[in-house]
């Protein structure tokens, strides 16, 4: 993992995971499923940001080989 990227994401897991938690815990209504939903929460943003991350290089030009850089969503 890009350290530059593991330092936002952690930056942003730090401010941002009470609110998240207290939100999910108006969700379920449980402590521990509230856990678990940010948990998974965290990880999908994880996993989808790493692979945007990539696709923030610079494209080839026109008329070359490479496929364009796409992600699922």
């Amino acid at each position: 993992m890009d350290p530059g990227f593991e330092a936002v994401l952690r930056q942003f897991v730090i401010d941002r995971s009470g609110a998240l938690f207290r939100t999910a815990y108006l969700l379920t209504g449980d402590r521990h499923a509230a856990e678990d939903l940010v948990q998974s929460a965290l990880a999908k943003t994880a996993a989808r940001s790493r692979g945007r991350a990539a696709c923030a290089t610079p494209r080839p030009s026109r008329g070359t080989s490479a496929a364009p850089c796409t992600t699922s969503r």
